[in-house]
Formats: structure tokens, C-alpha cells, sequence
């Protein structure tokens, strides 16, 4: 198996706030490797955010190791590593108009990360095209953001965040003003780019379409993982009218399950769970 994109190693983080200090993390081991789609779910405070912002490099832990792609962060910053994030990791923002450039058209935007690295014109403008394509703005191609509608411009700024084919996407409620399809069309783009292009996505949110969509799906409770679950199964199953669902012959093979299941409901969606009395 190849180097992980991710490994992070008893990280810990303390928040200073006067004389209190505030354990957001507390000792935090991960790892994701290339093409792996990671949803990380919790509540408010669980240390969500503090994660996600150390990865990304806009924070350090007060203590362990974090390396994102080969790159140790733990490291003093210097030039080397801030141009190690812009070639190597995106960052889709909850606000996602912190993105966003406000009078520039929309393949501007997009465009902009690849000129600022020093990417020629003619292959700007062809992968910027291709990301307006595959996020269903190619008819917005030169509108300014500010005609944009609240779903496109979080299009928009996933274009913006995947402009310079970054090997890990970071995502903070990525899809937090889109509608149903529209979601849908981002997770599964997202999906395809992590199957056929590699691309690692960690994404934080409490939507349960995009958690049933991941590959993991990590529970953060109160700054530390309290579960890891990997997904080895997932299809699309019908609900009856009456609220009834057939799971399918090697689904039940698969997880083990016998004639009763505990049913749990999750921060995901529902969690059902082998019944002890039926071992």
C-alpha cells in the first residue's frame, strides 16, 4: 500500500482562551490514503472544525504529528510548505464565498489559482471549462458571482477549491446551500473524482446523503474518534409504504446479521446492529 495522503499521529489540540484552556483534541490518530472519501461527523464543539483547520494548515496542533501528503506540518512553515498546500490540497470553506473573488466572472475565478501558480493560459482556460462542465455551470461561464444563485456559487467555489487537481479536497459542509439533486450531483462527482482520479476527500457535515456516500465515516466525540466504519457495502434499497426495507441476501451474509437487529439512530442516518440474544 502506498505512503497515506493523511497520517496524523496523537495530535492534540488546546484552545487558550484568557486564563482557560480548551481541549478540542486529544490525541487524534487518522490516516486516509489516496482515493479514500472520508465523511467525519459530530456535534458542535466535538472538535470538528479544529480538525479539518489542521489539516488544512491554517492551524498547528499544540502537540503530535500530522503529515499531508509527504509534507510534515509540524514542521516550522516556511515557503516550501505554503506552496506544498497550493499544489497539493483544496479547501472548500462552509462559507464557501470566502472562495469566491465577488467582481470576477466565473471561469476568472476559477482560473485564478492556476494563474497565481504560473499555469499557462491555454491550460487554464481548458481546465476551467472542464470544472464548469462536470458542476453543471458551463451556461454561467462568464457571469460574475454576484448573478449567481446561492447553489451555484458553492458549485462554483468546489471549481475554485479543484482548480490546481489538488491530491486531497478538504470540505466543510460542502453542500450546505444546495438542494437534494444538486447534492447528489456534487457527491457523485466527488465520488468519481476520488474513483478515477485519485483525489482524497475528507469532508465534515451532518448531511446523511453525503455519509452514506463516504468510504468511512469517523465519529468525533469530544476530541477524539469514538468510531471508525468503514464501508463494504452500499446500494440503493427501496422503502415500502408501510416503512419496510429488504436487505438483500448478501448484505445479511456480509455484516453477519441474524433473524433481529438493534436499530440506532446516528448523526448519518440509521445504524442497525447484530442483536446479542440471536448469538
Amino acid at each position: 500500500m502506498s505512503e497515506p495522503v493523511i497520517r496524523c499521529e496523537n495530535v492534540i489540540k488546546i484552545h487558550k482562551q484568557g486564563a482557560l484552556e480548551v481541549v478540542a483534541l486529544q490525541g487524534v490518530d487518522f490516516e486516509a490514503q489516496e482515493g479514500e472519501f472520508v465523511v467525519i461527523v459530530g456535534r458542535s464543539g466535538s472538535g470538528k472544525s479544529s480538525m479539518l483547520q489542521i489539516m488544512g494548515g491554517m492551524d498547528q496542533p499544540s502537540a503530535g504529528k500530522v503529515e499531508i501528503a509527504g509534507m510534515d506540518l509540524t514542521s516550522p512553515f516556511g515557503a516550501d510548505i505554503l506552496t506544498h498546500f497550493r499544489r497539493n490540497v483544496g479547501f472548500l470553506w462552509q462559507d464557501y464565498t470566502r472562495n469566491l473573488v465577488p467582481y470576477l466572472k466565473a471561469i476568472q475565478n476559477v482560473e485564478l489559482p492556476m494563474l497565481l501558480a504560473g499555469v499557462g493560459g491555454a491550460r487554464r482556460r481548458k481546465r476551467a471549462k472542464a470544472l464548469l462542465e462536470v458542476t453543471d455551470l458551463r451556461n454561467r461561464t462568464f457571469a460574475k458571482v454576484n448573478v449567481l444563485s446561492g447553489g451555484e456559487q458553492q458549485r462554483l467555489a468546489l471549481c475554485v477549491a479543484l482548480s490546481l487537481g489538488p491530491r486531497l479536497l478538504l470540505a466543510d459542509e460542502p453542500t450546505g446551500e444546495l438542494d437534494t439533486e444538486r447534492s447528489l450531483q456534487v457527491y457523485d462527482l466527488l465520488r468519481r473524482l476520488c474513483n478515477e482520479g485519485g483525489l482524497t476527500v475528507v469532508a465534515v457535515t451532518h448531511d446523511v446523503a453525503l455519509a452514506s456516500r463516504a468510504d468511512r465515516v469517523l465519529h468525533l466525540q469530544d476530541g477524539v474518534f469514538r468510531l471508525d466504519r468503514r464501508a463494504r457495502f452500499r446500494r440503493p434499497l427501496d422503502v415500502g409504504r408501510d416503512g419496510s426495507i429488504t436487505l438483500p441476501p448478501e448484505l445479511i451474509g456480509e455484516a453477519m446479521l441474524g433473524d433481529h437487529v438493534i436499530a440506532e439512530v446516528v448523526d448519518e442516518g440509521i445504524l442497525l446492529n447484530r442483536d446479542a440474544g440471536d448469538a
